[in-house]
């Protein structure tokens, strides 16, 4: 793809996912055990041969930075190949936060050196994508924007951008989000603009002097309008983590064939140095544990029970534990005679002896999330202790750095904040 560059949008602060995402932006929640779900975006980049690559992120940047070093991972260095995480600076006269998508873009185009076309996609969707695909409609068409959409049928739309084509695939009606879908086409937030057509709207954009600048909002529609923009079709898996539930279904997926989340067939590359796996053992499963149908990383040491289940990195199970249906990401330690049901712990957490966590099915939402989080999956966050002999139930949350003394109950749907405040 000579003459593209590419923006990957990696988001402001994200409250949706919860405890997940409260320190860190959601490209950079670990994924499939050592991957995480930047890699999706910035591996179809460097398949698709896109030399040049800036990352948009402005919330707490400093793990995507670490992960994404110099490129080297994705091949993104050398002989005019460049990776680099773009957050707000300071220019003459203009010192500011990003204020959306579209200005985020507007800030930096001058990374864009001489491209003609300019590749926008999203850093928190999961799928497997030639990006070529678009480029070759994008030029057989002469569209001014050319639009990844994917048939949702039976989805809340209202989440998505929505559009109306026709049968050579224009799209003659686009918009972000509605009450009313025009279809049941979702936008996949994958972009094909010509430089000179984005440069224009997004000035006219700024003009109008809003607070906020969205490309989905202030750009896209007005292009449709008045420009030709193309519409591609992804017909294979694809994931956005939305929510807590959305990002649990997602990560169950990799256990379920017929999902069609074929990763070990994606060429799906990370910076394993910074994944926790460059330089451990492979993992261990002693003699008495008992493990079905689960995804191990190196460096985990399993001495009890795990079915249907994601380990992470140097992920302890204790002999006597069990652990069902959940994802564990990195350094997390189980105690003897723990039991997780349907839980994400996050890493570095530790789960007491005897502690339960989880329920298989719960019936009250999340009182702090109620809309995203309704699944049963409860979240341990980073670096959060639960006590032996403690009980957390289902739809619950404990945000990082928090946790439960020993032999303490948290009820469904409660929320532990910073500070040990409950909601």
């Amino acid at each position: 793809m000579k003459n593209t560059a590419a923006f990957v949008l990696a988001g402001g602060r994200v409250t949706d996912t919860g405890a997940l995402t409260h320190r860190r932006a959601k490209a950079a929640l670990p994924f499939s055990g050592h991957y995480r779900i930047i890699d999706f975006a910035l591996s179809n980049l460097a398949v698709s041969g896109v030399d040049r690559v800036g990352v948009l992120c402005q919330f707490r940047p400093m793990s995507l930075m670490a992960h994404i070093g110099n490129g080297e991972s994705w091949g993104l260095v050398g002989r005019g190949r460049e990776v680099a995480v773009l957050s707000p600076f300071q220019s003459e006269g203009e010192v500011d936060w990003y204020h959306g998508t579209a200005d985020a873009v507007r800030h930096n185009l001058h990374f864009l050196g001489d491209a003609e076309n300019v590749l926008i996609v999203s850093g928190d969707h999961i799928y497997r994508m030639d990006y070529n695909r678009i480029l070759d409609a994008h030029r057989a068409s002469h569209a001014d924007l050319t639009m990844v959409f994917k048939h949702l049928p039976g989805s809340d739309l209202s989440r998505f951008g929505n559009a109306r084509i026709d049968d050579s695939m224009r799209v003659l009606q686009y918009v972000e989000k509605p009450e009313k879908p025009l279809s049941d086409l979702g936008s996949l937030t994958i972009y094909l603009f010509k430089r000179t057509v984005l440069e224009r709207y997004l000035q006219r954009a700024f003009e109008t002097k809003k607070d906020n600048y969205h490309l989905a909002v202030d750009v896209i529609p007005p292009v449709v309008q008045e420009g030709k923009v193309q519409a591609v079709l992804l017909e294979d898996y694809w994931a956005f983590a939305h929510s807590v539930d959305t990002f649990f279904e997602s990560c169950m997926d990799l256990l379920r064939p017929e999902a069609g989340l074929r990763m070990n067939e994606w060429e799906v590359l990370t910076n394993f140095e910074r994944s926790g796996i460059g330089d451990v053992p492979p993992a261990f499963i002693g003699a008495g544990a008992s493990v079905e149908d689960s995804r191990f990383s190196p460096g985990c040491r399993v001495l009890g029970n795990v079915t249907g289940s994601i380990l992470s990195p140097g992920v302890i199970v204790e002999e006597g534990a069990t652990v069902v249906d959940s994802v564990l990401m990195h350094g997390v330690t189980v105690d003897k005679g723990a039991a997780l049901t349907r839980v994400i712990a996050d890493k570095h957490t530790r789960i007491g002896a005897g502690a339960v966590c989880g329920v298989r099915e719960c019936a009250v939402a999340n009182t702090r999330f109620p809309d995203l989080h309704r699944s049963g999956v409860t979240v341990i966050g980073r670096e959060c202790h639960v006590g032996a002999g403690a009980t957390v139930g289902g739809n619950c949350q404990l945000f990082p750095g928090t946790g439960l003394p020993a032999g303490a109950s948290l009820p469904d749907g409660q929320t532990v904040l910073d500070g040990g405040a409950q909601s």
